[in-house]
């Protein structure tokens, strides 16, 4: 990044790598969404801030823990206060926040200590089809966040013209970046983790209502007899809108709930169809994971998803609406033919449009921009 007195160092010159650094309230959010990058872009020498314990990132990348809660909390501030102290004793060339608590506090922290901030969306807190209060909410969340960034970048391209239009952020400061798997990784032939003699309807996401877990409980329990339905993902015990242990319980009879898994391919590979009835989503990682495996995903028609799934396919269900949504699955679980067609095209549509290797490029076409540029 440009400093005080003059130009600084341009990414790929000689001189010496930019340091970079990227928080997350969460060490699973660097797990998941960071790894490959912190990988590929090794030419930035990296550091990840995250609101855990991170023990096991990929070499040479160093980690600082500085504690951060999700929801917000009067522990905020001293968050905030060790971000701030850290950036200034560090001079980072740019700080890179992720999830909405990371980059509320990050961002603020990185500009106040003479840094450049970027902001990357991965799905707008404010889009179209949100309620009113939960996008009055969402409006002044993302115009806090983008007022202190000195560039945003979203994962979604209708963010990228949403956010202008609303008067969150300057078009001037939007870069695309989209979003991307490693695809070798899910072309690949993979061993099942679930026998079964039933089609296995699955879903995977944390548990929380937001994911539309409770559509999936729901579904579950009108077509018990149909299908085997197997949930993958954490339980979120400090999310205001987490599914109780209760709701677990009444729904142990017809959803199996594995937890948390290292890696998600044997499961998919079990997988007949994946709900995905999530109410918010950037761009989600899952449904071209399933895609690119071959697997036909039914969600809900919002931001984000139908850049993923190819809307022309009938596979999108109207938000919230849980009897379309119980009508398309029992529908393909009649229908195996049409299910293998399905997902046969959901591959093709995912394999030309979501590899991260194009993310990879985007950002480090974006470091280069920033770094020609005054703080």
């Amino acid at each position: 990044m440009a400093s005080m007195s003059g130009p600084g160092p341009v990414l790929g010159a000689p001189t010496r790598a930019l340091r970079g650094c990227r928080v997350v309230t969460t060490s699973l959010t660097a797990r998941v969404l960071l790894a490959n990058q912190l990988g590929a872009l090794s030419e930035v020498d990296w550091t990840v801030v995250s609101g855990d314990g991170y023990d096991d990132p990929p070499d040479g990348v160093d980690v600082e823990v500085v504690p951060i809660r999700r929801e917000f909390a009067l522990s905020d501030l001293a968050s905030f206060l060790r971000l701030r102290r850290y950036f200034s004793s560090r001079r980072f060339d740019f700080v890179q926040t992720h999830t909405p608590k990371a980059s509320f506090l990050g961002l603020p922290a990185a500009r106040l200590a003479g840094l450049p901030a970027i902001y990357t969306i991965h799905g707008a807190l404010y889009f179209a089809g949100n309620g009113k209060k939960a996008n009055v909410l969402g409006w002044c969340f993302e115009r806090w966040c983008c007022s202190w960034a000195t560039r945003v970048l979203v994962q979604s391209r209708q963010d990228a013209q949403a956010l202008p239009e609303a008067h969150v952020c300057p078009a001037t400061k939007v870069t695309y970046v989209g979003n991307g798997i490693v695809l070798d990784r899910f072309l690949s032939p993979t061993v099942p983790a679930l026998s079964s003699s039933e089609p296995v309807v699955m879903m995977v996401g944390r548990l929380v209502r937001e994911k539309g877990c409770a559509d999936f409980l729901a579904l579950a329990a009108s077509l018990a007899d149909r299908a085997r339905f197997v949930h993958v993902g954490p339980f979120e015990h400090d999310q205001h809108d987490a599914l109780t242990a209760d709701d677990l319980a009444a729904a142990a009879g017809t959803v199996e709930f594995i937890g948390a898994v290292e890696d998600v391919r044997p499961y998919l590979a079990s997988a007949a169809l994946v709900v995905l009835p999530s109410y918010r989503e950037g761009i989600p990682r899952v449904a071209m994971e399933a895609s690119a495996m071959g697997i036909a995903v039914v969600a809900y028609d919002i931001r984000g998803v139908r850049e993923v799934i190819d809307p022309h396919l009938g596979l999108l269900v109207p938000r919230g609406d849980r009897v379309a949504l119980g009508a398309l699955v029992e529908s393909l679980l009649k229908d195996p033919e049409g299910r293998a067609q399905l997902g046969s095209s959901s591959r093709q549509w995912v394999v030309t449009r979501f590899s991260e290797d194009r993310v990879v490029e985007r950002l480090r076409r974006a470091y280069t921009t920033l770094a020609e540029e005054p703080v």
